[in-house]
């Protein structure tokens, strides 16, 4: 995650290790709901030191297309959401729109990462981000679809012909893609044409977010 690492960085969406709601600690070993939403972290700036002001400025990281707010389980099982959550007590630009949430265990510190999403609660983050067109949003899409492959979630079967743009930009890059199952639907998937680093950088962004080594 290096590319966020920046002088004026972006909170990426870890958990705090709070509840959202009454700000009661995250213990481990306890159960606890992710609610992923779509929301703008609030930017902050780093305090500057010696070495940041003489080196070059470098182009700030995108902020990431989602946010991830954690609650304990009182306070979801009596209907907390984030919807229900003042902006500025989330440190965002915005009101959060809830889309998905899973239920997981807290980890222990310093313990190897282990699964704390399973492969439905991925599944429904790619369906549910279908029609999303901002470049940081199709390119996480796209390394989503990577990683459902991998899994064997997603099958590729190749590329949908696509008309040419009237603005004369080249024609996007559309992957065909059916999910595993009976019945399913094929899918449409753009692909951003990013490198190895940024396939990696992102893959690294939803790491953080899901809190699981993809």
């Amino acid at each position: 995650m290096s590319a966020l690492q920046t002088a004026g960085s972006w909170n990426v969406g870890r958990t705090s290790g709070r509840c959202a709601a009454c700000q009661a600690e995250l213990l481990p070993n306890t159960a606890c709901w992710a609610a992923l939403c779509d929301g703008v972290p609030i930017k902050r700036e780093a305090p500057a030191t010696h070495e940041t002001k003489h080196a070059k400025t470098e182009a700030a990281a995108p902020p990431l297309p989602f946010v991830r707010i954690d609650f304990c389980e009182a306070c979801w099982n009596a209907g907390r959401r984030p919807e229900q959550l003042s902006p500025e007590s989330l440190e965002l630009a915005g009101p959060p729109i809830m889309f998905s949430f899973w239920k997981t265990t807290v980890p222990v510190p310093q313990q190897k990462k282990k699964l704390l999403v399973d492969d439905s609660v991925l599944m429904d983050v790619f369906q549910r981000m279908d029609g999303k067109n901002e470049p940081q949003e199709v390119r996480f899409r796209f390394v989503l679809a990577l990683i459902l492959m991998r899994k064997r979630l997603l099958k590729y079967e190749g590329m949908e012909e696509q008309a040419a743009p009237a603005d004369g930009t080249a024609k996007p890059e559309v992957w065909r893609m059916v999910p595993r199952g009976e019945n399913a639907v094929p899918v449409q998937v753009i692909n951003p044409r990013l490198t190895a680093e940024q396939i990696s950088e992102v893959s690294g962004q939803l790491s953080a977010i899901l809190a699981e080594e993809l």
